[in-house]
């Protein structure tokens, strides 16, 4: 859906969930914002037991103007109602009859969705899919001061702090809003109450300690999912303890809050193998939940410590250059001849720049060189590859290029000093596959970390299925090709 749909209507109501936070709000008042600039009239509204009561969602709502209303019902029935972050219907969000719906969400619902509906569940929060759907109309966040800064504290509150973002767009929010400092700094100091000191000090005192895997994992009793955050980062600092795990139980779910403080545990990765797949963040902080029919009965605390267990036992690390890895076993592939896209760093910046490359996969930061490639694939990875090696394994052609438009994120550029961007697909050129490049490559039957040869501080990861590939003319060149991309560019050697 495009927010422009929505002008089809007149008598428009916007409906946060019921007992909103900052997301809702803020993403609530990006759509009221986006239609009363082209003349529309909404109403921006919650429901609920009670209204708002958190101080630092009174002092968002006073500081930033936003015209939210609480109400218990609708004296008429509006021709289109919009429930953002949240699902028309849920339990979470009071049920007004309208003659039309709409959508706007960030999570996973049972429901049907509507005709028109937008919902993003790998993003980290509803404002990132608002920003974004703000940008695709051509309306410009950055012009509005309180409207960005809304947008910002949305994200940086159901996100934790920033340590949970789970896409590219949302690091696409936090980087490039121009938000009020001074009024983002007065909402990050308003957010813990007595109440919720208590709350930590009882989850410190009953943190279970595991000094064989160096983790430690602390129970805490429902609360704002803020509070884990703040548990985590104090629990981080503890000596000897290089991953903890912080959690609560939210309704049917355990909300999850994750930080590693070694370069072998990427935070955002050991999330998605304690929830199963759903979670996110970085490689220091992260977050996700575990629906509760998942633990069977079995005692929290003691779920999790053992999920921790599991990932250490099954987890393998290879560093490229350093381990010397056994190939009698792999099988030679070589690259199929499809076109792919490649651009010459310094094509973009000049020699020297440091230049982030951000991905679906994450950042990548490289200084742009002569001899420095960033290759892009049939599904929108990006891999670097040097001169000699992209000279000896590709030829450059006229080829259509891949579609970038069916690309869940198209790869982007960051100019690190100047922080300005710009789509890689405003300097890429096609090339194919020469068939000189013979790899030795083998399925995984376990979860892999392979430290690339560009950079020792931070590890591809790889699961079942995925494939372990080592190029032959370079027994150094140690990576791991998603299972997906594999079977659509390699084929054996004949």
């Amino acid at each position: 859906m495009n927010l422009i749909e929505l002008l089809d209507f007149n008598d428009i109501v916007i409906q946060c969930h019921d007992d909103p936070d900052a997301d809702a709000v803020a993403s609530g008042f990006g759509v009221y914002k986006f239609l009363l600039s082209h003349g529309k009239s909404p109403r921006l509204i919650y429901s609920g037991k009670s209204e708002i009561k958190k101080p630092n969602m009174r002092l968002m709502i006073d500081k930033l103007k936003i015209p939210v209303e609480y109400v218990t019902s609708l004296d008429h029935e509006p021709e289109l109602l919009v429930t953002v972050d949240c699902f028309y219907g849920e339990s979470n969000v009071q049920k007004f009859n309208a003659r039309n719906i709409a959508v706007i969400d960030h999570h996973i619902s049972d429901q049907i969705p509507p005709m028109l509906s937008e919902i993003q569940s790998d993003y980290g929060s509803c404002a990132s899919v608002v920003a974004k759907m703000l940008a695709e109309e051509g309306f410009d966040v950055n012009s509005d001061c309180d409207l960005a800064t809304a947008l910002y504290y949305g994200l940086y509150m159901d996100t934790n702090g920033f340590s949970e973002l789970g896409h590219p767009a949302d690091k696409d929010l936090r980087d490039f809003t121009r938000f009020s400092e001074a009024l983002m700094n007065l909402l990050r100091n308003s957010n813990l109450s007595c109440e919720d000191m208590s709350t930590a000090a009882n989850a410190l005192a009953n943190c279970k300690y595991d000094f064989s895997s160096h983790s430690a994992v602390a129970m805490v009793e429902p609360c704002d999912p803020s509070i884990l955050g703040f548990i985590g980062d104090l629990l981080i600092q503890v000596d000897n303890i290089n991953t903890c795990i912080v959690f609560c139980r939210l309704g049917s779910f355990y909300k999850l809050s994750v930080r590693s403080c070694t370069k072998e545990v990427r935070a955002s990765e050991f999330t998605k193998y304690l929830t199963f797949g759903a979670g996110g963040g970085h490689a220091a902080k992260a977050g996700g939940k575990v629906d509760a029919e998942k633990l069977n009965g079995t005692d929290p605390v003691e779920f999790f410590r053992q999920r921790v267990v599991s990932y250490y036992a099954n987890t393998s690390v290879i560093r490229a250059g350093k381990d010397k890895i056994d190939t009698s076993g792999m099988q030679q592939y070589v690259k199929r001849d499809i076109v792919v896209g490649y651009v010459l760093s310094t094509d973009i910046l000049k020699a020297g720049t440091e230049i982030i490359v951000r991905t679906l996969e994450g950042d990548i930061t490289v200084k742009a060189e002569d001899n420095i490639y960033i290759m892009v694939g049939i599904e929108g990875e990006v891999y670097l590859i040097n001169r000699e090696k992209f000279m000896s394994t590709y030829r450059s052609c006229d080829d259509e290029l891949p579609d970038m438009a069916h690309f869940k994120y198209t790869p982007h550029i960051i100019d690190k000093e100047k922080f300005s961007t710009r789509l890689l697909n405003d300097h890429i050129k096609g090339c194919v596959a020469t068939g000189g490049s013979v790899i030795m490559a083998k399925e995984l039957t376990g979860n892999t970390k392979v430290f690339l040869l560009w950079d020792e501080d931070n590890y591809f990861f790889g699961t079942a299925g995925d494939y372990l590939a080592v190029r032959a003319d370079d027994p150094n060149d140690v990576y791991i090709i998603k299972k997906e991309i594999f079977r659509k560019t390699y084929d054996p050697k004949e």
